[in-house]
């Protein structure tokens, strides 16, 4: 009697789940080609990527240098833009592009120079609207200067408020229609008016003062900007009206000349049809978003987060009675009322959003192994999709009110537990790195959490630079290699953002990293950098 043989894709399957991983999420990447199996977080690098606003840039060249020197990132966790950063990453894991060369399945080094030219070009995306959010605020900002808004709110307050009322219609998909309701039906509509105005004016410098920033309407809407980013993701990921042969073209020209090089450097190469790397890289872009407005398709927002490969979204959230004083307040500021929201900072906790099992591992082994304050704080938010970690962890205090999950919790933005190496430790990474700079947390984490209640205590707890038992201090020495980032000395400048992380220190004593693929000399354990080397304390500019 003869045995039936099982096909490759049943044994794959097997074997995937052996290994105690979920397959990766189904997708046709036509015939002969190579099929990625979802990375297991115990066999590779995890990178927790901490959130930094608009100088998210910093993120892609740090991890762009650490994927050309020491392989490929298959495991991330980010919150605030840290998140975008994650999303982007599992997108391009997804890429058949990066896996798949010429003559079959890409060697470890083609792909890797791939998924770098891929992280490099996120650069190139700067003039095309993927941060329309920020943008958007400008424009109101400066149409309520140019305009006179707030005078009118004094001399004409229904003139001035239906001058605010046209300005915000005119701006937009992004700017949140609760708003415009809010406005309409408000009992003070000068009071909205006035508080939304100063709100945004501090937030834009990262100013959190009063525990309104976590009650005031959204002026974006957050979930228009899921859906913006998700079709950039999309994009890397090769869904839907993809140009799989102009990509694939694009990738071989470009990728491996592109090793050592600087998103600037690399788009002035010689691309395909006569075009640039960098001018090749805008064509393939702005013909699939034209293709994806007309034709639409999957969205990969709608995708579950770590689908592809082991990440995770992540937030602070509200929990238990904090979530009731917090829908007090939130009442009492639609109400026009005096609000009072002073929460018990133990009902405030850190959120990740992940596969079941990699979360409840990551819980089981935080409780084994780790004391410090921000391990205790975890909180599983269970499975989503990225569209919730997308219109909720970039929603920060100062842009965004709180933000009721499916999960029960409210978010409070991605500002918390900055390095997320702990649970990146906890789940088994073979190794961790952060994205990280030098100064330590920065005022506006310390502003947030002392506004949900911190004592000095906690404070000292979770972001001391020089006490061995913080959640920080704790963080910088269980991560096997740190990036040391100087983004806040940029001035916001993408291209220098992305020299500077792409040209960082790289703060390690680990002997793989030690011994970089191309020779970058910038790594090593001799290192003395306040707010990346652990112990050594942040010096604060007289």
């Amino acid at each position: 009697m003869t045995r039936p043989m099982l096909s490759w894709f049943a044994i794959a399957i097997t074997l995937t789940l052996l290994a105690g991983e979920a397959p990766a999420v189904a997708q046709s990447y036509g015939y002969g080609q190579y099929t990625p199996r979802r990375p297991i977080a115990a066999l590779t690098t995890c990178a927790g990527i901490r959130g930094n606003g608009q100088n998210l840039f910093a993120h892609y060249g740090s991890l762009a240098r650490h994927v050309e020197e020491y392989g490929a990132i298959k495991c991330a966790a980010g919150g605030s833009s840290g998140s975008i950063t994650a999303f982007f990453v599992e997108s391009i894991w997804a890429s058949p592009d990066v896996h798949n060369c010429r003559r079959g399945p890409c060697g470890i080094r083609a792909r890797d120079a791939r998924m770098s030219l891929m992280l490099k070009s996120v650069i190139g995306l700067v003039d095309t609207g993927l941060f329309e959010d920020v943008a958007t605020i400008n424009a109101l900002i400066s149409g309520i200067q140019a305009g006179g808004i707030e005078a009118l709110l004094e001399s004409d307050p229904e003139e001035g408020v239906a001058a605010l009322i046209r300005l915000l219609r005119d701006l937009g998909p992004l700017i949140n229609p609760e708003l415009i309701e809010l406005f309409e039906n408000s009992p003070d509509p000068v009071f909205h008016a006035t508080d939304i105005i100063d709100g945004l004016q501090k937030g834009l410098q990262f100013i959190v003062d009063d525990p309104r920033v976590f009650l005031r309407t959204s002026v974006i809407n957050f979930d228009a900007f899921a859906t913006l980013v998700g079709v950039y993701g999309s994009f890397y990921a090769g869904y839907g009206p993809a140009d799989r042969h102009g990509v694939s073209a694009w990738l071989r020209a470009c990728a491996r000349p592109g090793i050592g090089l600087t998103w600037e450097e690399v788009a002035e190469l010689p691309g395909t049809e006569g075009r640039t790397c960098g001018e090749t890289f805008t064509d393939l872009f702005n013909a699939y978003r034209e293709a994806f407005a007309g034709l639409g398709g999957r969205n990969r927002a709608d995708d579950p987060v770590g689908g592809y490969m082991p990440s995770f979204g992540v937030t602070g959230v509200l929990t238990g009675d904090a979530i009731v004083a917090w829908e007090e307040a939130r009442a009492a500021w639609i109400a026009a009322e005096p609000i009072e929201f002073v929460p018990n900072f133990d009902d405030i906790g850190v959120g990740y959003w992940g596969q079941a099992r990699e979360l409840r591992r990551m819980a089981r082994n935080l409780d084994l192994r780790f004391t410090d304050l921000s391990s205790e704080q975890f909180v599983p938010l269970g499975s989503a999709t990225w569209r919730e970690v997308l219109s909720s962890s970039p929603a920060e205090p100062g842009f965004s009110p709180g933000v009721p999950l499916s999960s029960g919790f409210v978010s409070v933005g991605g500002w918390a537990d900055p390095l997320r190496v702990t649970p990146l430790e906890a789940l088994g990474a073979r190794r961790t790195i952060t994205i990280n700079r030098l100064g330590g947390v920065g005022g506006f984490t310390e502003n947030v959490t002392r506004l949900l209640n911190a004592s000095d205590a906690q404070i000292q707890a979770l972001y001391s630079t020089t006490d061995p038992a913080s959640s920080f201090y704790v963080g910088l020495s269980e991560a096997t290699g740190v990036w040391c980032t100087d983004w806040d000395g940029q001035g916001g400048d993408p291209n220098r953002l992305f020299n500077d992380a792409y040209n960082s220190p790289l703060i390690t004593d680990d002997a793989r990293f030690l011994w970089p693929r191309y020779g970058y000399e910038n790594a090593g354990p001799n290192y003395s950098i306040g707010g990346c080397t652990p112990g050594v304390p942040v010096l604060i500019a007289e």
